[in-house]
Order: C-alpha cells, then structure tokens, then sequence
C-alpha cells in the first residue's frame, strides 16, 4: 500500500542537501550567516527539514494495510429489485436528487462505496423511497434487503474502520495559534492577515483546511516577534501603576459655542452674497441672463439657482465673502445654518457644565465621546461614569463602547440604569497590545452602525421637537486603570527564558518543551539556534533583540505549528492531554493536565472524566469551544451576509444582532455546564438573555449585561433554537423572511436531514421580484418547474410554518410585498405538512414535531462533535461511535455531557486519527 502524508508547502531532498551551505557557502558558524537577511534564510532552511523530518518519522510508524483483503458484498439477487423500483429516477439520465444508482458496486471495500449504501439504507428505513406517488417495494423484498444491507454495514464497518491511506499532521488554526501564544508569552495578537482556516464543508479544526506553504512561514516568524515583544514589554510595565481620568465636559461646551459662533457668521456672509446676487438679478437689464440661470437651473433645488452667478454682469465673486466657491457658499449658509438650533439647544441643556450629553447623527453636536491615553502594553479596566435620561425610550439606555482609528472598532455593549442625578459606573476590561489603538469612544448604542441609519435616527427622532431627537445619554467622565500586578502570574514561556543571557542553550531547551507541548529540541537543531543568537549579537543587537530572534523561529516551526501524532495506535498521554485541551478549550494543556500526563493518570477513565467535566466549566470553554463550535456547525457566517434595512428594523441594530448571536452561545453553554436534555435547544421553558436582547423580545424585569436563563410564558414562541431571532435573521436578506433558508437550516441542523443541493439549472426565485405575490404564491409558482419541486415540497413548508417571524427574528401576525409604490398584505398562515410526515397547524405544533424528532437532532449534534474534535469530517467509520454517543445519551434523557464523555473516552479520539 501506497501511504501519502497531507502536509503543504515545498519541501524537497535538494533543501537537505543544500543545508549545509547557506549563507556565503561557507559551513555553518556565525560567519556563515549574512547578517541582512541570511539567518532568515537559515531559519527558513530550519523550518523545512524539522517539516520534512515530522513527515518521514509518521511515516516511518504507518502500518502496512493489505486493502485487497478486505472484501464485503451485498448480494447480487438484491440488484433486480434495485433496477425494478430505483434505476428509473436515479440512472446516468435521470440522477434525481442528484443521486445516481444503476452504477454502484455491489462490492464495498472503500469508504466512498460504503457512504452510498449507507444512504440508501437511511432513506429506506425512514421511508422516504420510493416517494408515495410511486409503486412501493414489496414487503417481503424490501424486509430481505433491509436485512441483508443492515447487517453488511456492520461488517464493513468493521473492515474498514482502520482502513486509510492518508494519515493527517493537524496545523493549529488561528484560534489555537493565539491562544497557544497567549498562555505561552501572555500576549494578546492580531492573527487576521493570516489565510482562513475555514471551508465550506468543514470545521475550522478539520486539517484538510489546515493548509500551509513554506511563504507562510514569513508571516509566523514576524508574528512570533511580535508576540514575544509585547510579551516581554507587558512584563517591563507590570509594576507603572497607569491610571487616568478624563473629564467628559472638558472643552466640549466651548468647542460647541466657537462652532456656534462661526456658523452663525458664516450664515450672515451667506446672507449679503444672496442678497447682493438677488439685487442684481431683479434689474430690467439683467433678466435675459436671469433666464439662461433659471435653465441652467432645471431640476436643481431651488437655493442652487445662485449657483450661475457668473452668468450675471457685475456679480459679486463667493470668494470675496470668504467662500472658496458658490458650493461653499451654499453648504456654510445653508446647509450649516441647520444646525444652529441643534447647537443653540444644546449649549441650553442642564448638565453640561459637569459632563456631555451624546447626540444622534449630528457630527457638528457629540455624537460619540472620545478620549485618549498612552497606555503601555497591559491589561487595563476602562471605568465609565454615565447616566440616561430617564424619559426617553427603553431601547436607547445603551451605551457602546470600542476603540477607534481609521474608523469605530465596536467592543461591547452595555445598559444603563444610572440616571444623571445618580449615575452608575460602567466597568469594562480591556488588553492593550503593542502598537494598539489608545483612542476608545462612547456613543449611544444603534446610532452610527452606518451613516444612513444615524440620518434616519436623527430625523425620525427630530419629527418631535423640530430641532434633534431627546438627549439619552450623559457622560460624566472616563478612566482607564490598569491591573494590579498581583492577578497575574508570569508566563511560562517568559519563565524559560529568564536566564537565557546567562544559560542560552538550556533556556532555549526549556523554552521549546513548554511552547512545543513536552517536545524537545535535537541537538542539531540547537546548535542552529544558538548561531541565529549568536550573529544577531554580532551585528550589534543588544540580548533581548537578538533573542527574539531566534526564538521566533520556534514559534514558526512544525514542532509549535503543528499537532503532529506519529504514533500508532493509542496516543502517549502528552498527546491526550494536548487532544482534549485543544477539543475543550482551543489551547494547549494548562499545568493540570500536563501533570496528569506526566504521570501517566489521565488515561484512567475516571480521571478522565474530571477533567473533561473541570474543562466544560472553565472559562476558556465559552470562548473558544462553544462559540466557534455553534458559529461553524449551526451556520451562523449567514448572519453577517446582508445589511439589515435600518428602516424596517430600526431596533435590530449590530448590538442587537450582537446579543442574539451570543444568545445562541450562551444556550449551548447552559445546557451542556448544566448537564441538561439537548433538548432544551428544541424547546425550552427559559431564555438565556441579557437586558438588551430582553427588551427586544418584550420580556420585562431583565437587568444588566450578563446572560442568565429567563422563564417564559408556556405561550411564548421563545426558548429553544426554533424561536431564536439569531436564526430567524439568518434565514433572511435582511429585508423579507426567506422560506426556503429556514427550511434547509431546520432540515440540516435541527432534523439531520439535509436536503440535496440545489441543481445548477433551477429558476432564480427573484424573477418574481416585480409581482405583488404573497410568499406562498411566489413558492407555488417556482415549484411548478420539474427540477425544483421534488426539493421545495420537503423544505417549503417548514419555512412557511416560521412565518410569524420577520426578517429580524420579530413576532408578526401579518405580513407584506411592496414593489413600485404598491403593497400587498396578508395574514400569516403557518401552517403545513412534513413530506411523508405530520401535519401542523401553526409555529407551536411545528415545534412540537421538531421536538419529536430529538434522536435525529441528538445524532446531528453527535457527528458535529466528532468531526470538531478529530479534526476530519465525521465518516463512515465514525458511526459505531455516533450511534453510541447517542444511544448512550438517550438512556440519560439526551443529557448533554454524556455525548462528551463517551467521545473522549472512546478509542477513536484516544488515538491516531486517521481518514
């Protein structure tokens, strides 16, 4: 057999031989090495044979598999049935549902093979072939082949469960590689400019997505400086003490009057030009060239009629008023002029002498607070002293908060229930980095996620007062304090490498096990490693420079890049312990299970299961398992495609879709720290909401930032995926409710039943953008085509049964189309059937079958899992296991950690993966 190893990058023997002389030629000691740009050259010339040698040393330990011996054939008497009852729709010509039959071996010996039968198998025993309108299978035939196909799926499984030829050497993707860096070094970098990790059809785990080029090496070896300058310059600041308050009111109620002043004057100049241009224009001589302005003019507002004042005999020049043309002169009288009373309003509020009131929309007024501190590399708590006007809507008790540079970097959100008489301090941590943006703002919560929205704001709010939208929100001051030393230990890498000045080698030995999780370094490769130190001194380069240097190469090679498992069979317990800390909570293993392992413990299976059960209830575990996990497996990228119509849903602003984001996350992370029935992400009596997603549900006495479960009415469309605004939203344009995606979603996600994609040649749906059609009436129209109803008959009418809820996830009873100043309105009509399944009334009823499908979901839920913690889409091999997490779970009312336990502690993730 023929084994091939999945590592990308252009790695060649001529790199081996050509080692030896890098440089100048010469061998390699520090004169060797070209002080410019040499050693990076060395150091890349390190990185591809510590590539290649991870490469030869799995291969050396592949097992050799005999693939002819493995045989497992259905029998050929079942052919006559297939050809009688299958071939007709799904041959080489037909191929409905993009399935094709007349070709399929009888003989399964390799995975692919094995998939196909599988899905007839599945197809069968849920009876959704044949379809109803065609002749059934004859009992009989249908029981001997069910039988048969049942029982060699179980043998094959078996035969080809350790069957591949591919084994996988797993890149950290960008998650993991920041986090590995921050627990390594305690600093927190920005990892956006590497490649993507993720794929269509795989987890962000999955290393078939996981891939990298030599040229990639570039880019971790200036990320790996990076991040051992700010750790060490976050260790030199530990002890400064930073602290600094801004006044919110400094200088903002002068700068407002002198923009006052200057606005008025700019008007009065305005004033004379106009009255000069006025005066001429209504002398007898002048109206011939009066006429040719009021021309020039057509379709023009009516102020741009001065525009043409060249056109007028002795007419005053804008410039000699101050304007640097009649456009200026236009937008400073005019156009500025209608903001006075903004500004005079204002400078007349209570309260501005001891703070600022935020403003909607007018750049001229406050519509963001901002301020500045030269914060040197650390961790900080930014502390907002703010109140609300206790008049004004709900919705708009919100502040903001974020950094800003070339433009607004929104970090959170948060409520305000301070008043200005009594106002409350706002706490919020940050981390400042290296070279970070030190200017933060403050702005009221939904008024500047894009220009429009904030001129629709301003405006709709102004219709009350003819002047500007009611003031919400005051700010008294703004201080940034940073941490006290004592909460935080020193990082272990930076512990290695305290003496390297003094025990270069040693360090660099220790430094490379904790950063290369219990890995060593040869002696080969620390020899190269002390010359890279050694000619970066040479150049002039003081201990610290040179050493970062040199240890940056560490951190761009495979031994830190990788998880690399070479051996065969159960995995060594370092690896194990590395597995599950990556699984749980994308880093490397914390000092608890590097113990464990060390001693060889964590390999007992109740040992085991702590640790698993300490790893759920971690912090780390919302952060970066549930939230990349749910992001991938429920298909959440939807709720970023399409800008949301500010107008139609004016309160479903990026704070908003923020919250029903984490809502998603924080439902997950409930159910599984709590050990609760999966499904409860069906239907639940509860909601996990903070104060803002609570007043956007409607639901009253919800208080604060923090999610926390919420009982519901037993009435309420809420509590539970199916009632989500998240997923509602996602199955939108961010204008209209979209069917047909919430069908697919719910089929895919929730019922593990995904449908077949759509053929290349289907009708596009938005043909009928320009008919007054109720959503029904344009669905029934597009199924009409052959190759779109067999599809939309299974998807359509759960899409329809989520009617009730509008783009943004909102309740509706009623719905509309509008098209060219006309409109079309509808009530709301839910209800539908399950292809070859029940009947529902409305949203409740088809909830309640989603409900009843839980198996379905436990084993969607189940593979997700499998293919996020191994790395690899889950297979045919996989079964056995999914089966068993989900029989297992069953037997405990689907409690959500047992699909957790009996994973991590099954064979399969306690050894080599493999494809």
């Amino acid at each position: 057999m023929q084994t091939s190893v999945l590592i990308s990058g252009n790695t060649t023997m001529s790199r081996i031989q050509d080692f030896g002389t890098v440089g100048n030629g010469k061998t390699n000691d520090t004169e060797g090495i070209d002080q410019d740009n040499g050693w990076i050259r060395f150091a890349t010339e390190i990185y591809r044979i510590a590539l290649i040698s991870i490469t030869y040393a799995t291969l050396s330990c592949l097992p050799v598999l005999a693939q002819d011996t493995i045989r497992v054939a259905m029998d050929e008497r079942h052919r006559t049935l297939l050809e009688a009852y299958c071939f007709k729709c799904h041959d080489a010509d037909q191929q409905e549902g993009q399935v094709r039959l007349d070709d399929l071996p009888f003989t399964i010996n390799n995975i692919e093979v094995a998939e196909r039968w599988q899905k007839i198998l599945n197809v069968l025993n849920a009876g959704e072939m044949p379809p109803k309108e065609n002749k059934p299978l004859p009992d009989r035939g249908k029981t001997d082949f069910l039988d048969d196909l049942a029982n060699i799926m179980v043998t094959a499984r078996k035969k080809l469960s350790d069957q591949s030829g591919t084994i996988t050497i797993r890149r950290l993707n960008r998650r993991e590689y920041a986090n590995s860096l921050r627990d390594l070094l305690g600093a927190q970098i920005n990892v956006s400019e590497l490649p993507t990790d993720t794929s269509p059809a795989a987890f962000d785990t999955s290393s078939s997505s996981l891939i990298m080029s030599s040229d990639q090496f570039e880019q971790y070896l200036a990320l790996g400086r990076d991040a051992l300058n700010e750790g060490f310059a976050r260790q030199e600041n530990r002890d400064v003490g930073f602290a600094q308050r801004m006044e919110a009111e400094d200088g903002n109620l002068e700068r407002i009057r002198k923009t006052l002043n200057t606005r008025m004057e700019g008007h009065q100049r305005y004033i004379r030009w106009k009255a000069r241009i006025d005066e001429l224009a209504r002398l007898p001589e002048n109206q011939e060239a009066v006429a040719r302005m009021r021309k020039l003019n057509q379709g023009r507002p009516p102020q741009d009629f001065h525009h043409w004042w060249r056109e007028l005999p002795n007419a005053p020049d804008p410039q000699d008023y101050g304007f640097t043309d009649s456009r200026h002169a236009t937008h400073v009288g005019i156009g500025q002029w209608n903001t006075i009373a903004h500004l005079a309003w204002y400078i007349s509020q209570k309260e501005n002498d001891a703070g600022a009131w935020l403003s909607i929309g007018d750049n001229a007024v406050l519509p963001w607070y901002t301020f500045q501190a030269n914060i040197p590399a650390g961790d900080y708590v930014v502390r907002i002293r703010v109140g609300a006007n206790p008049d004004v809507d709900a919705q708009r008790k919100f502040i903001e908060f974020g950094r800003r540079s070339q433009g607004f970097v929104h970090l959170s959100t948060h409520e305000v229930a301070g008043t200005v008489n009594q106002p409350q301090v706002i706490e919020i941590p940050i981390t400042h980095t290296v070279g970070g943006d030190r200017v933060f703002f403050v702005r009221e919560r939904g008024t500047f996620d894009t220009g429009q929205q904030s001129a629709f704001k301003f405006n709709r709010g102004k219709q009350d007062n003819g002047i500007a939208p009611d003031y919400a929100i005051w700010v008294d001051w703004a201080e940034i304090v940073q941490l006290p030393d004592s909460e935080f230990a020193t990082p272990a890498g930076l512990v290695a490498l305290k003496d390297a000045e003094t025990n270069l080698r040693d360090a660099l030995q220790q430094f490379a096990v904790v950063a290369c999780r219990g890995k060593t370094l040869p002696d080969s490769l620390l020899d190269r490693l002390v010359n890279i130190y050694k000619a970066q001194r040479a150049t002039g380069k003081e201990h610290q420079k040179a050493l970062v240097e040199t240890v940056a190469v560490i951190l761009a090679s495979p031994r830190f890049l990788y998880l690399s498992e070479p051996v065969q069979g159960n995995l060594p317990p370092m690896e194990l312990a590395s597995r599950l800390s990556f699984f749980l909570q994308g880093t490397p293993p914390d000092s608890t299970l590097r113990s464990l392992a060390e001693n060889n413990r964590l390999t007992n299976p109740e040992i085991l299961t702590a640790q698993t059960d300490r790893l759920v209830n971690e912090p780390g575990f919302l952060k970066d398992f549930v939230q990349p996990f749910a992001h991938q497996w429920l298909d959440m990228e939807r709720l970023d495609f399409f800008e949301f119509d500010h107008q139609r849903y004016p309160d479903f602003d990026n704070s908003t879709k923020e919250a029903a984001r984490q809502e998603v996350s924080e439902s997950i992370v409930h159910v599984i720290r709590n050990n609760l029935s999966l499904t409860n992400l069906l239907h639940a009596d509860y909601v996990l909401v903070n104060s803002l997603l609570a007043n956007y549900y409607g639901i009253e006495g919800v208080k604060g930032d923090e999610f926390r479960p919420v009982r519901i009415p037993q009435d309420s469309p809420r509590g539970g995926l199916p009632g989500m605004a998240a997923v509602h939203a996602m199955g939108s344009n961010g204008v209209e409710s979209n069917p047909i995606e919430r069908g697919v979603w719910v089929l895919r996600k929730l019922l593990n039943d995904s449908p077949p994609p759509a053929p290349a040649n289907v009708p596009q749906i938005t043909r009928l953008s320009d008919q007054l059609l109720t959503t029904r009436e344009r669905l029934a129209i597009h199924q009409k085509e052959p190759q779109c109803a067999s599809c939309h008959r299974k998807i359509d009418p759960i899409g329809f049964g989520l009617e009730n809820f509008d783009a943004a996830g909102r309740w509706r009873t009623e719905d509309h189309y509008e098209y060219k100043n006309q409109r079309k309105s509808w009530a709301i009509d839910a209800s539908g059937k399950f292809h070859n399944g029940p009947a529902f009334a409305n949203f409740f009823e088809l909830r309640d079958q989603i409900v009843s499908r839980e198996e379905d979901f436990a084993a969607g839920f189940a593979e997700a899992l499998v293919s996020y913690a191994l790395g690899r889409p889950a297979g045919f091999s996989d079964r056995e296991l999914i089966e068993q997490m989900v029989a297992h779970a069953k037997e405990n009312d689907y409690h959500a950690r047992e699909f957790f336990h009996v994973l991590i502690q099954h064979s399969i993730f306690q050894s080599k993966p493999q494809n």
